[in-house]
């Protein structure tokens, strides 16, 4: 099986002594989730019969603090079947779940496939997409999201749910901003929430359980429902 690191690993370090057992016990504020691939996707056969020989597929993937998928999303794809092909291998995979100050944590990450007949690179960063760019400039994508500028008119809120502020936490002083990105489906369903920035890893969760109840009017450009990518500022108190 092989492994893939939600972040780029660094350089290996080797460390003897004292020093070692120093830094052995310090606890990583944040560890990435780490997919394990137990099932690679593969070109379609079809698509290289029609003339097809490159493409790409970005999905948007959910997981639980034991490592469970719970949902995914299919955010882009050059053609339809290299997004079903990126998302029958992910159903597949394991995942070892992320853990915040050591403690596993769910998590939301995006997974970027670069296909070509001759093999598939998988990646969770865009460091790759820039290298290939050139290679793919050709294939745009059939689907991708929109902006909210891209919109006919701004998605109205149908159902908002506030996060909820502890009192034991708003005692302890906890306040803070969090920033959430997310995206609105074509049927207006708030999707795969994900935190961007934050002023306290406490308020985190409540502002994901509160954006995934979320539901808007179907974005629509030109007259399409189209999906589209969103954020959301939550503010817990005063700064």
């Amino acid at each position: 099986m092989k492994t893939l690191s939600a972040l780029l690993l660094g350089c290996g370090l080797s460390l003897t002594g004292s020093a070692f057992g120093q830094l052995g016990s310090i606890v990583p504020e944040w560890q990435s989730l780490t997919i394990v691939q137990t099932c690679r996707p593969v070109f379609p056969f079809s698509l290289t019969q029609a003339g097809v020989t490159r493409g790409e597929t970005q999905v948007a993937i959910n997981t639980d603090a034991t490592g469970k998928l719970i949902e995914w999303l299919v955010v882009a794809y050059s053609h339809p079947d290299l997004a079903r092909e990126a998302v029958d291998s992910i159903k597949q995979w394991k995942f070892v779940p992320a853990r915040l100050r050591g403690e596993p944590v769910g998590t939301t990450i995006e997974v970027y496939f670069y296909f070509e007949a001759k093999g598939v690179v998988i990646s969770t960063t865009m460091i790759d997409f820039v290298a290939r760019a050139t290679i793919f400039a050709s294939n745009r994508n059939a689907y991708e999201p929109c902006s909210l500028r891209d919109l006919d008119r701004i998605p109205t809120p149908l159902t908002t749910i506030v996060p909820q502020y502890p009192v034991e936490l708003a005692d302890k002083g906890v306040r803070g901003q969090v920033t959430v990105d997310f995206y609105i489906d074509e049927t207006g369903v708030a999707r795969l929430p994900s935190v961007s920035s934050h002023d306290n890893s406490e308020l985190t969760a409540l502002s994901i359980e509160a954006l995934r109840q979320w539901k808007f009017e179907p974005p629509t450009r030109n007259g399409k429902p189209v999906l589209v990518r969103a954020t959301q500022v939550f503010n817990f108190g005063s700064h």
